[in-house]
């Protein structure tokens, strides 16, 4: 699981046009608390982000998607939560 949100991330990353530098700097200024080098851990999936953390990095993507005149590809953690408990329930 972790593998497949670390490679979410990072492709919406790359998708985005942003480096993982910019993606860190709109991550802090959206009140991230943790460093570039975690930032970029999990794009790779070295290390698994809070949900929080997560949704910030989230967030700040899907900010980048509609400044480019997208939608929110991104989803956030809570979001995942109920596709997978509406998947237990069928």
């Amino acid at each position: 699981m972790a593998g497949e949100l670390s490679g979410l991330l990072d492709q919406a990353r790359q998708d985005a046009g942003l480096s993982h530098g910019e993606l860190w700097l709109r991550y802090f200024e959206l009140g991230g608390m943790s460093s570039a080098l975690q930032v970029e851990a999990y794009l790779y999936g070295a290390l698994l982000p809070s949900d929080h953390d997560y949704d910030v990095v989230a967030h700040a993507l899907n900010e980048r998607f509609v400044e480019l005149g997208g939608n929110h590809p991104v989803a956030y953690s809570d979001s995942q939560t109920v596709t997978e408990d509406e998947g237990a329930e069928s």
